[in-house]
């Protein structure tokens, strides 16, 4: 067993923070009809955007990937005379512009989606029950299942992902093979068995196979001499009915897959508290089926979940104390209490009669949609083909999980726990995601580069620091007040090339990449005076008054680019060998990231580090030495 202690001697900041939103207050709603229709401005903003860190904008349509399924992005670029032309997506530009308005006006989550589950892994003191759920007269029924082991012989069929059990009859063993992205276990006989599949077999409970752990029964016996059943047909006499489930590899540590065999219905766990539980399951799914957050080699994200569904019934592992299913005894499971309750009334507008700031700057497509009165061109390098570039690999990027709390939640008002543990407790979500510049990303390639290409990292074309690209921003029908804030937006106050309020943008931001600074240059705005139109030009001095925010200290502390100490690593958490050097680009699996979080999580009461508030002076968290 391995030991770890927290180095308090070494410190690192976390690569993101929040933007805190108040949970209880009402945001500002206007309808689209009260809103001013005379004195409104139609023009151009002339804009420059500074590299300040090396940029990545991968074209996704020209990606290449080698026989390790390394993948390798060239910079994004358009044709122009024949010549590829560096550039940057105007929608790019137009969703890290929109995201900074949206928080300092404290708007709606315009990009959140309506049912939006909260989902954790399974502790293996939580292991869930096993079920079958089925669809019947026009509901979900839940259903007991006793469950049988279908045991693998890692030899049969040249998988190996199985340790055997011995001493059980020939026929008790199946091999799994891959077919694509299906898991498939195949008989002696040469059936193939799938997930969902209804099938017969005879119980066995001798040998040496496990059944119990503790007072927890893992097995009601062994499936022996298991064939294909048609729906509707009668047993064979002395075997029993049951579906089979496959689940996902587990790097040896498996001794087989199961059967199902239904019993009776579950009563805990029914009508719209079982609906519910059903939309969480889906939820769950869509994250195994998720390649850029189930990465792991051979999962097959339970492809065969909607045959199953269709056809026989869904094998699933359940639990009536938390009102829950899953697709694994410790598996991944959803809260009850979904994003769009803890947002509350900042979920995305729908309606033209309550529409928030950014909603009626920026648009809308919901229930009512509502265009836009902003449009951004796409930004051409300046350089054109001689822009500095340099390809590079990167280092593993992590998705996010707000299955975190220390991170991602803090306990809500009038509550007396410290670090929340779970989201249906009285919780507030952080905030609003933003991620710290990393000034010396500029002059250290090392802090995002790694010599090896692998599966799970990516190789990426980088323009560098020093480069400048150049774009539109037209706006129609605006206000003095929405120009002067969208302004803001775009420079901070600080409309000059040396400023220090940046903005982030592009692929691999938690690695320092993306530190953009960006200035208006000039101001073309088109007047209608006796019966024509002129344009009136001006260039863009420094803003003098701020506009009225709500947020705005917030988002200035993370968007200043020398706002950190320089000395302390941004990084992900850790853990570290004795000299302190991070061992978390090792494969074992001991020195992975994961086991910070897990070890942080489950340390003594006034041990564990939640992430720093974003205003907090003090930012430094600390690695873990495994011992």
């Amino acid at each position: 067993m391995r030991y770890y202690q927290k180095r308090n001697n070494i410190t690192f900041i976390n690569p993101y923070t929040f933007v805190p939103v108040e949970k209880d207050r009402p945001i500002d709603r206007q309808c689209l009809e009260s809103l001013p229709s005379a004195g409104l401005h139609t023009g151009i903003l002339k804009c420059r955007l500074y590299v300040r860190t090396p940029l990545a904008i991968p074209d996704a349509d020209k990606v290449k990937e080698d026989a390790q399924e390394h993948k390798e992005y060239p910079f994004f670029t358009y044709k122009e005379n024949g010549k590829d032309i560096p550039a940057i997506p105007g929608s790019s530009l137009r969703g890290v512009i929109r995201s900074v308005f949206e928080t300092v006006t404290d708007s709606c989550f315009s990009t959140l989606r309506e049912n939006t589950g909260l989902s954790r892994r399974i502790g293996s003191k939580e292991a869930y029950k096993p079920g079958i759920l089925k669809w019947q007269r026009g509901n979900w029924h839940l259903y007991r299942a006793e469950r049988y082991l279908l045991a693998v012989d890692p030899k049969l069929f040249g998988e190996s992902d199985y340790a055997k059990y011995e001493g059980l009859p020939k026929d008790t063993y199946v091999g799994i093979i891959q077919k694509g992205k299906t898991r498939i276990a195949k008989t002696l006989m040469k059936e193939e068995l799938r997930f969902g599949d209804l099938v017969d077999f005879q119980p066995y409970t001798a040998g040496k196979g496990t059944y119990k752990k503790g007072k927890y029964l893992i097995w009601n016996g062994v499936a022996r001499n298991v064939t294909i059943k048609k729906t509707g047909s009668a047993s064979t006499a002395g075997k029993i009915e049951g579906l089979v489930y496959i689940g996902e590899n587990f790097a040896g540590k498996k001794h087989g897959e199961s059967i199902f065999v239904c019993k009776t219905p579950e009563n805990g766990l029914r009508g719209e508290q079982l609906s519910k539980a059903y939309n969480g399951l889906l939820e769950t799914l869509a994250i195994y089926q998720n390649p850029a957050i189930n990465r792991s080699k051979g999962h097959s994200g339970y492809i065969d979940f909607g045959r199953a569904k269709k056809e026989t019934g869904i094998p699933v592992w359940y639990s009536v104390e938390n009102k829950k299913l899953s697709l694994a005894a410790i598996g991944r499971t959803f809260y009850n209490t979904s994003l769009n309750d803890l947002t509350k009334d900042r979920n995305p507008c729908t309606k033209r009669e309550a529409l928030c700031e950014a909603c009626i700057l920026f648009g809308m497509a919901k229930d009512e949609s509502l265009g836009s009165r902003i449009r951004i061109t796409d930004a051409r390098a300046k350089n054109r083909e001689q822009t500095k570039k340099k390809t590079e690999t990167l280092k593993i990027l992590g998705q996010p999980r707000s299955s975190y709390l220390p991170f991602y939640a803090k306990s809500g008002a009038g509550s007396s726990a410290g670090i929340p543990s779970s989201y249906d407790d009285n919780v507030e979500i952080a905030g609003r995601k933003f991620y710290w510049h990393n000034q010396s990303a500029a002059i250290d390639r090392t802090i995002y580069t790694v010599p090896k290409k692998e599966k799970m990292n990516s190789t990426m074309e980088l323009v560098m620091p020093g480069e400048e690209f150049r774009f539109d921003i037209y706006y129609d029908g605006v206000t003095e007040e929405q120009l002067r804030k969208l302004m803001w937006c775009i420079h901070f106050g600080e409309n000059n090339k040396g400023g220090d309020m940046c903005h982030k943008l592009g692929h691999g931001k938690p690695l320092g990449l993306g530190s953009v600074k960006i200035v208006i240059e000039e101001n073309a705005e088109r007047i209608f005076e006796n019966g024509t139109y002129r344009w009136e030009k001006e260039t863009m001095p420094e803003m003098g008054t701020e506009p009225r925010f709500k947020k705005s200290r917030e988002l200035k502390r993370v968007m200043n680019f020398r706002g950190l100490n320089e000395k302390v690593a941004i990084k992900y958490p850790y853990i570290c060998d004795r000299v302190g050097r991070d061992l978390s680009e090792s494969k074992r699996n001991e020195d992975a990231r994961h086991v910070w979080y897990l070890k942080n999580r489950n340390a003594e009461v006034g041990s564990a580090e939640a992430l720093p508030g974003i205003l907090d002076q003090n930012q430094e968290l600390h690695p873990y030495e495994k011992m």
